[in-house]
């Protein structure tokens, strides 16, 4: 309770001491970046996207396994190293809801399945891209 009361007071005084009086707008710099925008349609956009969109295993096929085995030692709980190696977006989300990665057992076999295919396959690459929970299933 202490500390939610801290909080609010924390809040509070810097609302107080707040002030917009300070900021100025300058209309005409605001006019003339409107009338240099350039309009971009939706489908412009989706077109664009797919012509330079690559899958996860083609953009992390370069990965560096040392980097990958480092971010997996360090913030391996946080999923880090999946990102790294091109997974699905929010797995890192997973990873740290699942407290570390079930208690820091899926980081700890991620990083024992790729110091051995660091050793015997020579790099990570057939991990890259692979967006199960479990990497190495």
């Amino acid at each position: 309770m202490k500390k939610l009361l801290i909080v609010l007071v924390a809040v509070f005084a810097f609302a107080a001491t707040a002030s917009a009086a300070s900021y100025k707008l300058d209309d005409a710099s605001i006019d003339a970046m409107i009338e240099n925008a350039t309009e971009i349609s939706t489908a412009d956009m989706m077109a664009d996207m797919s012509a330079t969109a690559m899958t996860g295993a083609e953009m992390r096929a370069g990965s560096s396994p040392v980097v990958a085995i480092l971010l997996d030692f360090f913030l391996g709980g946080f999923g880090i190293h999946r990102h790294y190696m091109g997974t699905r977006p929010f797995m890192w989300a997973i990873y740290t809801f699942t407290i570390g990665g079930i208690f820091g057992i899926v980081p700890f076999v991620d990083f024992i399945v790729m110091i051995v295919s660091l050793v015997e396959d020579g790099g990570i690459s057939q991990w890259c891209g692979n967006t199960s929970f479990f990497m190495w299933a």
